[in-house]
Formats: structure tokens, sequence, C-alpha cells
């Protein structure tokens, strides 16, 4: 079968870009795949031809609205197109990394709120995106439960949908030797006698809840990884009087430093498709605290294999840091339960359920 794949970020530090380099990765493997992306950061199979979406690349929101009419120019015909969100006005399957209508009602009632580009551009991506997956989409893959709710409920879809969760690392079967502690502590500046909490990536998915739990337990010190704009939370951190436990790293080429250097993950969303830094973590054996408005914790076992608490509750994740921290051997008992959970699912299944479905909806044109 001839696949046409399309994404706006071959990147594996963006979360549908790594969703995306783990699929052609193996799927590559049986069909011919042709790769469309206005980014390319990591390098394709060789068998995977290329082609290159001319869109504008700053803003983020200028890439989002560009890109449809800029793919239209290049796109070839395929078999088969498979698209990562509205990406086109036209698609066989598209994965739903994340329902716009469900993302922006959860930044509205959020702290932080929504940034500046969403509150002037949103509604219309919104929009678009209702009007994708109404009319212009075969069929969705939802990486969880939640989001083929999330469509129902904001954008009335009628398309079949199957959920098909991200997987886990398959260094879960034979890890690589993780960097030691002391290094990675060394390397990333943290001190090498305390309790470290990670939180990584969007600020804007409960970086604040995160800081205020810290603010309330004296022991545990704060790693922050982000390429968010962080200057504001860097007060928050300061008027709660934590700057001297709180770390800023603005990005790293990937994690594994950062997973070693850390006692635990917090990551306190208040919306996630699925969160696959909660998967990379529990693969690495890290015990996550996550609130359930994750996807991924429908594959989660509370208070063995994660830490649940409720989104924006700074008091349900100050008692969970409170508790770990002063338990080493609950945590060791958290970290066990964590790879278990994180050995049940790979990739090779997510490829696997993934290309069955290609051929289901190959036949029923």
């Amino acid at each position: 079968m001839d696949i046409g794949f399309v994404v706006h970020d071959y990147d594996v530090r963006e979360g549908h870009g790594r969703y995306s380099v783990e699929l052609i990765s193996r799927i590559s493997r049986v069909h011919k795949v042709t790769l469309y992306a206005t980014n390319v950061s990591h390098d394709p199979p060789a068998s995977v031809d290329v082609v290159k979406v001319p869109t504008i690349r700053r803003p983020s929101y200028a890439t989002i609205l560009t890109f449809p009419k800029a793919f239209a120019v290049v796109r070839r015909r395929h078999d088969l197109i498979h698209t990562q969100g509205w990406n086109t006005t036209s698609a066989d399957i598209a994965t739903a990394h994340i329902c716009i209508a469900a993302w922006r009602l959860a930044n509205m009632h959020a702290p932080t709120g929504s940034g500046f580009g969403e509150k002037v551009l949103g509604w219309y991506v919104e929009r678009q995106e209702r009007n994708f997956y109404r009319n212009g989409v075969r069929h969705i893959i939802a990486p969880s439960n939640r989001v083929r709710l999330d469509l129902e409920k904001h954008y009335r879809v009628s398309v079949e949908a199957t959920v098909i969760p991200h997987g886990f690392s398959e260094a879960v079967a034979a890890p690589p030797p993780p960097p030691p502690r002391e290094q990675s502590r060394r390397e990333l500046q943290l001190p090498q006698d305390v309790f470290v909490a990670f939180y990584a990536g969007d600020a804007r998915k409960g970086l604040d809840v995160t800081l205020r739990a810290v603010a309330d337990v004296d022991a545990i010190h704060l790693l922050v990884v982000s390429r968010s704009k962080l200057r504001s939370y860097q007060s928050l951190a300061s008027q709660l009087g934590i700057e001297n436990r709180t770390y800023w790293v603005p990005g790293l080429p990937d994690l594994a430093a950062a997973y070693a250097a850390s006692d635990l993950l917090i990551h306190p969303t208040v919306y996630d498709a699925f969160g696959l830094v909660v998967a990379e973590a529990l693969a690495f054996g890290l015990p996550v605290i996550v609130s359930r408005e994750a996807g991924i914790t429908e594959l989660l076992e509370d208070r063995r294999s994660a830490w649940l608490v409720r989104a924006s509750s700074a008091e349900d994740c100050a008692e969970a840091l409170r508790i770990l921290s002063s338990d080493r051997r609950m945590v060791a008992e958290f970290a066990t339960a964590a790879k278990e959970a994180a050995g049940r699912r790979t990739w090779n299944d997510v490829a696997a359920e993934t290309m069955e479905l290609y051929e289901k909806v190959a036949t029923e044109r």
C-alpha cells in the first residue's frame, strides 16, 4: 500500500512528532510511505520519500493556518492519506492528538488562561478542526477514550473512531544503562542530596499548580524543562519563595539525563489527549504524579502504577509529594509498577493496530 503520512513537525521533541517517528519507522517496513512535513528534525528511514510542505513557521499559529493550502499544492496521489489532526481538507485517516475545543475550554478555566494566539485565532482553528472531523475524514484514530468522547461532545462527530493508545518506549525490554544520577545532577546543576520532582513540557499544562504544590512541601526541589515562555512562572516561584529550590532548563535534546536526575515526574495537566512524557517517564521507571485529565491514565492504576490527582489541585499534588518524598520504599514500589505498566504496550503494538486499520479503511472504499 502507498501511504501519505502528514504531520507539521517530524521531531521526537513534539508529541505528534514522536508518534510520527515511531510509526513511520515501522510502517515503512511494510508499506511505501511518503512523509509530508514542514519541519524534519529526525532522519526518516531511507525508504521514505520526504516532501517538504512550505508553510510560514513563526508564530506557531501561522504554521497551523497555512499548512492545509500548502499541503494541497505538493500533495501526490496515494492509496491512503493519514494525517495528524487538521492538516488538510480531506484524508482517509486522522489521528486526533488534541480536541481544540476541549483544550481551549480547559485553559479558559485554568489559572494561567489562554495564550494570545489562542485568544485571537483559537476560535477559527476550532471551527476548521470541527469541520474537518465532521466532513473531511473517513476514519479517526483517538489515542484515548477521552479524546473520542471529546470529539463526540464538542464536534458531534459521527464518523467511526478507533481508540489506539500510544506506546511506551521499547527500551523497557532491554534498557540501556541510564546516566548515573550523580553525573546527571551535576550536568543539570542540581544538588546531590535532595528529593527532586521533574516537570517537563508545555507550561500551560500545570506548571503553576506544580509550583504551588512544591511551595507547600519544604523538602522538594523542582526541575523544570520546558520550551514555553517562563518569565511569569519564574516570577510566581519567586513570590512563593521557592526560587532557590527551582531549576530552569529551557530545553534538552532528550530527557534521559533529567529522568535519571529526578525522583519522580509531576504532570498535573489540565488537558492531555494521552501524555507521552508520562509514558516515557514510566518506561524509565520513574514514579509519576499525573492528573486524571491525561488520556494515559486509562492505562494506569491509581496509587500503584501512578498517583492520580485532580487537575489544577495543588493540594492533591502537595499531598502526593509529601508522602512520596518521605517514603523511599513507596517510591521504589511505584518505580517497579511503572516499568510493569510500560511493558504492557509498545510502539510495535501501535503500528500493528494502525496498519490493521489501514487495511480495513482501504477495503471500504
